[in-house]
Order: structure tokens, then sequence, then C-alpha cells
């Protein structure tokens, strides 16, 4: 699970990459155009918002695996290993039920909702379920990274768990 799951964030980071380059192209366009013709091309404006969100969810993905949201580890440090152990595997199992329910089901009904409407982006002649695909997909993305951290966890023992919390707790410290 960890080599796919590490394939995967290679994949998602240059999916991510090439998306950053194209909607810097993107506004640089419609800057470019609205200084130099007097007017903005129509379709940068939506493209670089469907660019965006596309983005977004994408890097909420890849910093979920790399563990990076924002996170209190304070009454972590204070628990036994075993009850870290637990607790982390507890508040996996509440991400992946929020994951799979919201974002995977939710966002797969949402993008068939729009399909179903026939809702178009004006400019763009695409369908809007395209911009909300954006949910789902990632979605998978971030349910497979978290089997992976759950198994991860579960094969833990106590020594890990006091290693990694020692890392995390002197994490950003900047003693002098």
């Amino acid at each position: 699970m960890y080599v796919l799951n590490r394939f995967l964030h290679a994949l998602l980071a240059w999916f991510s990459i090439g998306v950053f380059v194209i909607l810097i192209a993107d506004v640089v366009l419609g800057v470019g155009s609205r200084y130099l013709l007097g007017s903005q091309i129509r379709w940068t404006e939506e493209l670089a918002t469907f660019l965006l969100v596309w983005l977004v969810f994408c890097g909420a993905a890849i910093a979920y695996y790399d563990k990076a949201h924002l996170g209190i580890n304070l009454l972590m440090t204070q628990l036994h290993p075993s009850a870290r152990k637990i607790t982390r595997l507890v508040s996996l199992l509440l991400v992946l039920v929020f994951t799979v329910t919201v974002m995977v089901w939710g966002g797969i009904q949402l993008t068939m909702e729009r399909y179903g409407s026939g809702q178009m982006m004006s400019t763009l002649g695409i369908h809007k379920a395209w911009q909300y695909l954006a949910i789902p997909f990632n979605g998978c993305f971030i349910v497979l990274f978290n089997i992976g951290m759950l198994i991860e966890t579960y094969k833990m023992t106590d020594a890990d768990t006091e290693l990694e919390t020692n890392a995390i707790s002197t994490e950003g410290n900047t003693d002098v």
C-alpha cells in the first residue's frame, strides 16, 4: 500500500504542477489581453476558476498525504503511546468516514446532478460537472492515503509511536 500511495502522490503532484502551469499561462493571457487589447479574453477567467478548483482539491489531497494539514498535537504528546495509537486510529477512521460519505459519495452525487441538469460553463462550453468532479476524484486519493495511514498506524509499536511523537513535538522548534 505504501508503494502505491507514493506513486499516487507523485502522480497527483505532477498533475497539480501541470494544472498550475496552465493556470499561470491562462492568468497571464487574461491580464495581457486586458492591457494589450483593451478587453480580456472572455474564457480566461472561467478557465482560471476551473483550474483553481482542481488545484485546491489536489493540494488538499497532497497535504493530507504529507500530513501537512493543521493539527494540534498538544493532547497527543501527553498520552501514553498505546493511547496515542488508539486516538490516531479513531481520528483516521473518522476522516475516512467523512471522506467516503462527503467527498466521494456526495461528490459523485453532485457531479451526476450537475451533469444531468445540463448546466454548462458559458465561455468554455463544457459541462459544469467537470469542475465538480474534482471533489470525488481527490476524495478517492484521500481515501487511499488514509487506508495506508491506517495500516501503518495499526502496525506501529509503542516505541514507534513514541518516536513519531518526539519527531512531531520537536518539529518547528527554533530554540537558540
